[in-house]
């Protein structure tokens, strides 16, 4: 009796052992290193973060409160990439340190998110095509490929393709075949999480579409080029104080011109943007005897926003407010 209780006993330290082996296995495999994605900016950062939720760590290049257009990587952001990491970008030139990358980390793999949405040429650029023409309206050209993308003239394309929720599609699409790339395994994963973003982006451009179908007043005085596409799927015309890449401000002659186009045309709202200082949309609007408010670019966040937890979504939410109410 004593050696069956013995054997009893023995067996069962055996299969607890065993079965704590097995719990530590368990516990090794759930704390697996996730996959890094690096984005250039926060919109990149925001849907390719609705597209992964936990599966993947999302990790934007740039700093809490810099905007894309002028911020530059150092030594040390370089230097703190894995190989082999992935790094999503805008393209159409928004990136302009992307060859700084490339040629000193050949193992990083750059991709563009730009493919397949139809660009507009930048008014800055038709502007020096046809010095003494004014059009309307702005042509939309066919998608570049691939090749033409890397080689088109710097400026000839307007960069900000995130501002029209028909582009963040495509953009969303091309995500996520990077990502299904990355990780086959959790394909239907991700291409679930992409139709929801797509029907999200859906709703909020119907919602554009209802509240600015009737605008009176279809020409909006902007910081700088940076809501064609915006405006473009809607209607509207923006007159932007500076050129594309907000670098110079405007002399006298084009403040005088906004102006009185101003006047003219009855505007009473000057947009700034949440980055920048608004101190000339300030002066313009007490010329006007008009109002300067915000219209975001979302090309990053600030502290405060990021404490607010307001996402893209919400910042594209707060634009049509303000849009609805200058164009009444």
């Amino acid at each position: 009796m004593k050696k069956f209780i013995t054997r009893f006993i023995s067996f069962a330290i055996i299969i607890s052992l065993f079965s704590a082996c097995g719990k530590d296995n368990s516990k090794n495999n759930t704390d697996v290193e996730k996959q890094k994605i690096y984005t250039s900016f926060y919109p990149l950062e925001s849907i390719t973060k609705e597209i992964v939720k936990d599966k993947m760590e999302v990790k934007n290049l740039i700093p809490v409160g810099q905007e894309v257009h002028h911020w530059e990587p150092t030594a040390k952001d370089m230097k703190d990439l894995d190989k082999g990491s992935v790094i999503l970008v805008n393209g159409v030139n928004l990136e302009s340190w992307t060859e700084k990358f490339k040629s000193a980390l050949t193992e990083v793999n750059i991709v563009e998110v730009s493919k397949d949405v139809p660009l507009l040429k930048s008014e800055e650029h038709e502007h020096d095509e046809h010095e003494h023409e004014h059009e309307e309206e702005k042509d939309v050209v066919k998608p570049l490929s691939e090749k033409e993308e890397k080689h088109h003239n710097h400026g000839e394309y307007d960069p900000h393709i995130w501002l029209s929720l028909r582009n963040m599609k495509i953009m969303a699409k091309n995500i996520t075949e990077q990502v299904i790339s990355m990780d086959k395994q959790n394909e239907s994963f991700y291409r679930e999480n992409l139709t929801k973003l797509q029907n999200k982006l859906d709703e909020l451009d119907k919602k554009y579409s209802a509240e600015l179908e009737n605008a009176k007043n279809k020409n909006i005085i902007t910081s700088h080029e940076a809501f064609a596409y915006l405006f473009n799927d809607y209607g509207l015309k923006q007159i932007p104080i500076e050129d594309i890449n907000s670098d110079s401000e405007p002399d006298l002659a084009k403040m005088k011109e906004i102006v009185e186009l101003a006047k003219k045309e009855n505007i009473k709202y000057v947009f700034y943007e949440e980055l920048s200082e608004n101190k000339i949309e300030e002066t313009i609007a007490k010329e006007i005897g008009g109002q300067a408010k915000m219209l975001y670019t979302i090309e990053g966040r600030t502290e405060e926003q990021i404490k607010e937890n307001k996402d893209y979504f919400q910042m594209m939410e707060e634009n049509l407010k303000a849009l609805v109410e200058a164009t009444k």
